[in-house]
């Protein structure tokens, strides 16, 4: 084992680790703390990741370098998962790693009420991309923030003066084309949501919009090596390298080349020499197209790469021919017995990867490598087609077990943890008022409807709906300041504040949510956590969680009970089993289920080269369209989601608000509505839509272990 390390000054590097040979990489190429998964509620659950067990003995490993652990607990945690929840903090917390990186609002509530002990650090999935947002989650009990991966040098700079609690960016990895948390792609077309760490990542498939075809969705990957030297100037805590699915050795150069720089100093030559052998090793690890991201807004068009396929590693080779005894593959680049690859679908979806075990020529002879322009036969290998292209990732794995072992020989004994010794009681929160109680008992509905335009508020007040909500766009905040709205429509009224909004406009915002509660327009919907510290307490404002909260559980509506919200929304990817647990521990009075609403699937900063008013394809010939407006690119699918026809089996659950959306879409919604609350009162979809995950289990493929 190596000394601890002196306590450093300059940001912490945090590298990841998917499975034990990162690990071991990370620590011995110089990263101050390793951040890592759980084999459950983890956003990359499709990495090897860790059980407690093996946690208890890594714990102390790191803790001996001089190493921080930090355990990603960051997926969304539907209601049928919340007991098992209890049972991980308790490990967790007996297990004392420095940090918890969670995402899920329920977490919070549950480490504040019953394990205080341990430090939580906000995940770049709650998407935070403004100074509001770090002060709402400072105020939430987060002693750090990851920022959202979509924010330039000015905006983090800007950020981080205002800052309460420590920051944290991402320098290295791969980049989303959504921002993190608003993505809802992979999980509508097959109920593998990205927020759940089950993303299929459908933004790297190519796509054709007439003769326009290409990976117009699929983001190179971002390195911030050249931009470390100004990111350094800002007051940041840690620097964060994503990659808990890559490999040892991809790990070891990453973490070695940013090593390099961060322990230069601010000497100019000696910058200089680090930057130059940090950039070759940057060269040698796998990885897409690089550029610096989203840190220099002008640069925003090479973060997209429309010609090349989405998937990361050296393109070494392509099956030519399947046969009995293997796979015929025609090489572009040397391969090597032990060599880690990554299938790619003739369609460009990723598939799992495999390790070359066995390499033979044509006629049969075994091989430990082969030549670049060399046609080979792999065996023992997954099934592979005819077309699908073969991608190095990494080279030959050492022995987990063996290294389990020199874990074990350098630590005296493992860390003891427990079970969850105390009550598992429900929880929940939001408004469960008598009087919400009565309506519910006579059968009551209310119905809310949301509208995007000020143009359409006419109708909306002259509809039977009870409540209509308005997108507080900064057009319709204008326009209603210079109209004039009757008591009655003031009382039915709430602004929904949207969930993206700029670090430049936090201003704007801030003054305009002020002058709204002076003026009596007190209902307001929060669609992101910064929106909470928009408020003055002076104001006493009546407050709705929105959908983009991503609540699923009832400690998450707790947490927003909390803060003060009367009633939430649920996520728009719950299902109709969590909705039956949900009202099972009595969170269904407070509860307004959308029941109709056209989400965009991915809200981006950047705009591909597809035409809007033209649908394009995957594929597999479902279609999108693409709206670019107020600095946003939005795709939709072709048609919106749906549960008008399943209304009685919510009421029967106890549900009784009803909210329909028409506030979004790849069209003016606002015509609809008539249509909309006809088909709400005969309980009918009267177009085509989508069910969205309603039927569909909550818990797809969930790893256990």
């Amino acid at each position: 084992m190596s000394q601890p390390k002196p306590r450093r000054q300059v940001p912490e590097l945090l590298a990841p680790a998917g499975h034990i040979e990162s690990f071991l990489a990370a620590i011995e190429n110089g990263a101050d703390a390793v951040y890592l998964g759980l084999k459950q509620l983890n956003a990359r659950a499709l990495a090897t990741n860790f059980t407690l067990d093996e946690l208890s003995w890594m714990i102390p490993y790191a803790e001996q370098a001089g190493v921080a652990v930090h355990v990603a607990l960051n997926s969304l945690i539907t209601a049928p998962e919340l007991a098992e929840s209890l049972d991980l903090l308790q490990g967790l917390s007996d297990l004392r790693p420095a940090a918890l990186i969670v995402q899920d609002a329920g977490l919070f509530h549950l480490c504040r009420e019953r394990f205080p002990g341990l430090p939580l650090h906000a995940s770049t999935l709650m998407t935070v991309h403004n100074h509001c947002g770090v002060r709402a989650l400072a105020e939430m009990g987060a002693r750090r923030v990851v920022l959202a991966r979509e924010l330039s040098f000015d905006e983090i700079a800007s950020i981080s003066r205002q800052a309460p609690v420590e920051l944290e960016i991402f320098v290295h990895g791969a980049l989303c084309f959504s921002y993190s948390g608003l993505c809802l792609a992979s999980s509508y077309r097959g109920g593998h949501s990205g927020l759940q760490g089950r993303c299929v990542q459908p933004c790297r498939l190519p796509y054709r919009q007439g003769r326009n075809r290409g990976y117009h969705l699929s983001c190179g990957d971002f390195s911030a090596l050249e931009w470390l030297p100004r990111l350094l100037q800002l007051p940041l805590a840690a620097f964060k390298i994503e990659g808990r699915m890559k490999d040892a050795e991809y790990i070891g150069q990453v973490v070695r080349a940013y090593r390099l720089v961060l322990d230069a100093g601010s000497d100019p030559d000696a910058q200089a020499g680090a930057l130059g052998e940090a950039r070759e090793l940057i060269a040698q690890s796998p990885a897409r197209r690089l550029s610096s991201g989203h840190l220099d807004q002008r640069a925003q068009a090479e973060i997209l790469t429309p010609h090349r396929s989405g998937s990361s590693g050296l393109w070494v080779g392509t099956v030519k021919h399947i046969a009995t005894d293997g796979s015929r593959v025609q090489l572009r680049h040397r391969l090597q017995a032990g060599d880690h690859l990554r299938i790619e679908s003739d369609q460009g979806r990723e598939r799992e990867t495999f390790t070359v075990n066995e390499i033979r020529t044509g006629a049969g002879a075994a091989l430990r490598e082969a030549a670049a322009g060399t046609n080979v036969v792999l065996g023992k290998t997954p099934a592979l087609q005819v077309g699908e292209r073969l991608f190095r990732v990494g080279g030959k794995r050492r022995g987990p077990a063996g290294l389990f072992a020199k874990i074990r020989k350098a630590v005296a004994e493992p860390r003891p943890y427990g079970a969850f010794r105390g009550p598992r009681a429900p929880l929940c929160g939001t408004d469960q008022s008598h009087a919400t109680a009565a309506a519910a008992a006579r059968g009551q509905d209310q119905l809310l409807v949301k509208l995007g335009d000020y143009a359409d508020l006419v109708a909306g007040f002259q509809s039977p709906a009870h409540r209509v909500l308005l997108t507080a766009t900064k057009r319709n905040l204008e326009k209603l300041a210079r109209g004039r709205m009757q008591p009655n429509q003031q009382r039915r009224f709430i602004w929904s504040l949207p969930p993206i909004i700029l670090e430049k406009d936090c201003t704007y915002y801030e003054k305009a949510v002020a002058w709204y509660c002076e003026h009596g327009y007190l209902n307001w919907e929060l669609n992101n956590w910064g929106h909470f510290s928009l408020f003055e307490r002076r104001h006493r404002p009546w407050l709705m969680a929105g959908a983009r909260l991503n609540l699923r559980n009832t400690a998450a509506l707790a947490t927003v009970a909390e803060l003060g919200c009367r009633q939430a929304v649920p996520s728009l990817e719950i299902t109709l089993e969590e909705l039956r647990a949900l009202a099972t521990s009595g969170a269904a009075g407070g509860a307004v289920i959308c029941v109709y609403f056209w989400p965009a699937l991915h809200v981006s900063r950047l705009q591909p080269k597809l035409q809007p008013g033209t649908p394009f394809f995957s594929p597999r010939n479902e279609a999108y369209q693409i709206l670019h407006q107020d600095g946003c690119t939005r795709i939709y699918a072709d048609q919106p989601v749906s549960w008008l026809d399943h209304l009685s089996t919510l009421r029967a659950l106890g549900y009784r608000r009803f909210l329909c959306d028409l506030s979004d879409g790849p069209e003016p919604q606002g015509r609809n509505l008539a249509q909309v609350v006809n088909g709400f009162h005969h309980e009918r979809s009267d177009q085509p839509a989508s069910l969205f995950n309603l039927q569909r289990r909550p818990l797809p493929e969930r790893r256990r272990g």
